[in-house]
């Protein structure tokens, strides 16, 4: 006995309502709202503030390790430029022409 494949249609989708306890064209709905949402989720640059930390520390790391050679008792000012020019240099990044 062959079931029609409109039939099986009409059974997942008062199945699925039953289940929802939602009509079909607002489960419709819904998920097309939450498909705008994710969209606009994945479109948000992530991890921006995590690019700019680890930029401004490797920067302090760099003139930190430069400092050390040539001034030692000047190292923790070598650190904190560093630091300030790295963050200072990611932020402006988008802003170059």
């Amino acid at each position: 006995m062959a079931t029609s494949p409109v039939k099986a249609d009409r059974d997942a989708i008062a199945r699925l309502e039953r289940e929802c306890q939602m009509d079909v064209t607002e489960i419709a709905a819904s998920l097309e709202d939450l498909q705008i949402i994710a969209q606009s989720i994945n479109s948000q640059p992530h991890g921006q503030g995590l690019k700019i930390l680890a930029t401004g520390l490797f920067w302090s790391g760099v003139i930190g390790i430069a400092t050390m050679f040539i001034r030692p008792s000047y190292v923790f000012y070598g650190v904190s430029l560093g630091l300030v020019s790295g963050i200072a240099g990611r932020i402006m990044q988008p802003f170059k022409s």
